[in-house]
């Protein structure tokens, strides 16, 4: 199933008509991440380097293609891996001040396969951006099924500064049932008169049915935005949640 769905997704980029690839806007970037983890039975800590990118293209219509994709490579006590995910999400602007749609990501944690398929919605006002979505997903080798919800709040104290916070909840319904919550704060600011940001986010994760999991994660990199600024990044889609995002399994 997770092969139809990016081949659908693959489809639909090509088909766009030629109007579709002009003013494009996206980011690449590189972080580091440190993740510190704590359970009743033990704990530890390590840090991997992550590099991401996305694009949003529109198309003839008033859809708006956005693919993002990311590969973290650790080798610590938590994880001895490269990763990589990916996300396509294909949505559409409502009165300049909505946008709906839904979205399909794949990854390959610890050597499993996860793939997600969701809803999302975002509301632009003047200086905040409220987004939100539902997501339903499947970890192949676990043979669990993943459900969450998230939601964010972005506010551009500039339009080339921006705060954020998040809330997520995910159930992950195998053998073993559990209630994952996360909550998450961060920023970014890019340079006057120059493509290139720098950005940090913190996540906390808890699970009292794992172990009493108590996860605490912070992100600190460089980005490189074409297209724009950073509002008008988020306002063109460009922005939207990566694979690692839906299920809050990692720091964006």
């Amino acid at each position: 199933m997770k092969t139809q769905l990016f081949a659908a997704a693959a489809v639909l980029a090509l088909a766009v008509s030629a109007p579709a690839f002009a003013q494009q806007i996206g980011s690449v970037g590189a972080a580091v991440n440190y993740t510190n983890l704590d359970t009743n039975l033990a704990s530890g800590n390590g840090s991997s380097v992550k590099i991401d990118g996305a694009i949003a293209i529109p198309t003839a219509s008033a859809w708006t293609v956005t693919v993002n994709g990311d590969v973290s490579i650790s080798d610590n006590d938590l994880s001895q891996e490269t990763v990589a995910s990916g996300a396509a999400h294909l949505t559409t602007k409502i009165s300049d001040s909505w946008r709906v749609g839904g979205f399909t990501t794949l990854s390959r944690p610890s050597n499993d396969t996860l793939w997600a398929v969701g809803a999302e919605a975002h509301k632009y006002l003047d200086k905040v951006t409220l987004s939100g979505l539902a997501a339903y997903g499947q970890s192949n080798n676990l043979n669990a099924d993943l459900y969450a919800v998230r939601g964010e709040a972005r506010y551009f104290v500039t339009d080339d500064f921006r705060l954020d916070g998040g809330l997520g909840y995910s159930r992950v319904d195998a053998n073993l049932k559990a209630d994952v919550w996360d909550a998450n704060l961060g920023g970014e600011y890019k340079f006057a008169n120059s493509g290139w940001s720098t950005f940090g986010k913190y996540v906390h994760t808890e699970s009292s049915d794992l172990a009493d999991l108590k996860s605490d994660a912070v992100k600190i990199g460089v980005r490189y935005t074409f297209g724009g600024s950073l509002k008008a990044r988020d306002a063109a889609g460009a922005d939207l949640a990566t694979a690692g995002d839906v299920f809050g399994f990692s720091v964006r």
